[in-house]
């Protein structure tokens, strides 16, 4: 059995199997709405959160983990003979990962700190692939070098139906917001040096499927045969459903993978969101 302990933050959004047969532990990200605090995942479901954003006239926003709860958590671990394996969420999209190392820094014992420069299912890809490492038995040096490797070769692409939600969080003016309604334009949105960029733009909701297939390709090119593509969605499965139908006639992957897109993303993109993503190994 390793000694490996993994642990990741919900700034990445991981399959609930990967969570469950590889025992991670993840830290709930606070999720701010109306004046009450949420623990994603813990205090507030998926469904949930979809339902209260739709719902509401105001944005949500997330907040930090704290140092206290990292030298707990870390603490833990360690005192069970453990090295941690924390993997945190972009170090360009929040403070979190200088709170776990002020932590890591006041705990004698092993624990390493890896930037996934990730969010949403691009994190939750590497964490599967540490998953599978630590189960192979590599030791962590391996594991960091592998997952330095893999985290350039990973492709997350979004888009959204409503340019409301990007708006009122401040993504974008309230005149772009308008004329790209106006305009019914659709923006196709990149994890890019750790932030979502945008990369370029559709018109109309039934090009978005085609511009994010063709994105991915644009990336790994044309043979999916053994490649996992992980698809997320917002509050919409039937919509979710349809990508994923449209994903198998046109690359016949591997495997596909479905998984709800948590608050880091959704907290601005609105409930409209789907994204794809793959690890171009």
């Amino acid at each position: 059995m390793s000694n490996i302990k993994i642990v990741c933050d919900t700034m990445n959004d991981v399959l609930k199997e990967v969570v469950d047969k590889y025992d991670i532990e993840v830290i709930p990200t606070i999720i701010m709405f109306e004046g009450k605090e949420y623990r994603a995942g813990v205090d507030i479901s998926g469904d949930e959160f979809y339902g209260l954003l739709r719902s509401s006239e105001q944005m949500p926003s997330t907040s930090q983990i704290t140092y206290t709860i990292y030298k707990e958590i870390f603490e833990k671990y360690v005192n069970e003979g453990k090295k941690v394996l924390y993997m945190v969420g972009s170090s360009a999209a929040s403070g979190t990962y200088q709170s776990a190392t002020l932590a890591k820094n006041d705990i004698d014992g092993e624990i390493h700190i890896f930037d996934t420069y990730q969010l949403s299912m691009g994190g939750g890809i590497l964490v599967s692939e540490a998953g599978k490492m630590v189960e192979e038995g590599h030791d962590i040096e391996y594991i960091i070098n592998k997952l330095e490797e893999f985290k350039e070769k990973v492709d997350v692409y979004f888009s959204v139906d409503s340019l409301d939600y990007l708006q009122k969080g401040g993504r974008i003016s309230g005149t772009k917001a308008a004329i790209g309604t106006l305009l019914n334009i659709k923006p196709i949105l990149k994890i890019e040096d750790g932030l979502v960029k945008q990369k370029t733009q559709v018109r109309g909701s039934k090009n978005i499927v085609p511009a994010l297939i063709q994105q991915l390709k644009s990336e790994i090119g044309d043979d999916f045969s053994n490649k996992e593509i992980y698809v997320g969605y917002g509050d919409d499965i039937s919509k979710c459903d349809k990508f994923v139908k449209k994903i198998k006639e046109e690359l016949s992957p591997k495997n596909v993978h479905i998984l709800q897109i948590g608050s880091c993303v959704a907290c601005h993109s609105g409930p409209s969101v789907l994204g794809i993503a793959c690890l171009n190994k």
